[in-house]
């Protein structure tokens, strides 16, 4: 019989004891304190010694964990909503997982990186299993709402003593079609090396974009297509990225003028990095950002007003670079 339930959890970036953002009572409870955005799933997809994976599940309505008389061999699919968007993204899930039915402390009293707790009520877990699938956040682009979702911490969708409803079956259905789309792409068990969080190796915060000459492969396809992209429409163009004006591109066309920035990825999904400088010109009415994906093999170009660019992608500082300034 197949066995499946989702849960809710905060929302994370790696779930690797970094912050954890949600609307949950142990979160709110501990705002401006100096546990703050330490939720206990904090390390749901970070593997203890032995390989071992331990979830939490914050409590549902009377404290109660997900519990199930037959407890081994389920599929558990964790949902979280970023708390600055609409919606819910699965961000992971496991397979062949045990229900503990209660929240137990983590074994040796330690955080999953070793670390020893700060009391027993510190890091605790309801669900283990030694078969993750994490979703890294770059891969979380496609939210959906249900009010069913909504509403709750857990739900068992199918397995046994689970009374079956119309909603169970589509949610279930829903989630199925977005595991499979996923699993090519989620990381299986995740560690530190399969699984890199950027925030770790900041002395290159491109890292994660390949090796520089497969970037500087991946810029140039990019800026062909764009270049194409506006030339089938009657443009000229300058390239002016040597000037550090903050664009790489200028197209004319009659009075129309754009600066155009081109970005690039090799795969389907739209990610990128601004400098300061072009981030700092976005706001103009010229300005246009041109997204390349699967530039080096059938690129296909979207291109964004800034209006369009704020309300499709979220930016976050990544890395400041700090100046000694000596006062006189």
């Amino acid at each position: 019989m197949e066995k499946v339930l989702w849960i809710k959890t905060g929302w994370s970036d790696y779930y690797r004891g970094g912050p954890v953002d949600g609307n949950f009572g142990w979160l709110n409870a501990h705002r401006g304190t100096d546990k703050e955005a330490r939720g206990h799933e904090a390390f749901n997809f970070m593997p203890s010694a032995d390989g071992t994976y331990y979830c939490y599940v914050p409590p549902q309505t009377h404290g109660y964990a997900p519990r199930n008389e037959d407890n081994e061999g389920w599929t558990v699919i964790c949902l979280a909503k970023n708390p600055r968007h609409k919606g819910v993204h699965v961000v992971g899930w496991y397979e062949n997982a045990t229900l503990m039915g209660t929240w137990l402390d983590l074994p040796g009293r330690t955080t999953p990186d070793g670390n020893a707790t700060a009391s027993p009520y510190d890091w605790s877990y309801c669900i283990e299993s030694k078969s993750a699938f994490f979703v890294p956040p770059e891969l979380r682009t496609i939210p959906f709402s249900d009010t069913s979702v909504r509403q709750g911490k857990y739900s068992f969708l199918s397995g046994p003593d689970v009374e079956t409803t119309a909603t169970k079956q589509r949610i279930l259905a829903l989630l199925k079609s977005k595991i499979a789309d996923l699993r090519g792409v989620a990381v299986h068990n995740p560690t530190g090396e399969t699984a890199p969080n950027p925030e770790l190796d900041v002395g290159d915060p491109l890292s994660g974009f390949g090796t520089p000459e497969h970037r500087k492969r991946v810029e140039m396809a990019a800026e062909e297509a764009v270049k194409a992209h506006y030339v089938a429409q009657g443009y000229g163009w300058t390239r002016v990225a040597h000037l550090n004006n903050g664009f790489d591109f200028i197209f004319k066309k009659d009075r129309t003028v754009l600066n155009v920035e081109v970005k690039g990825t090799a795969g389907p999904i739209e990610r990128l990095f601004l400098t300061r400088n072009e981030n700092t010109v976005r706001g103009t009415p010229q300005w246009r950002l041109a997204m390349v994906t699967d530039a080096l093999r059938t690129p296909a170009v979207t291109v964004y007003t800034d209006k369009a660019f704020r309300k499709a992608f979220s930016l976050d500082p990544y890395v400041y670079i700090g100046r000694r300034v000596f006062e006189p």
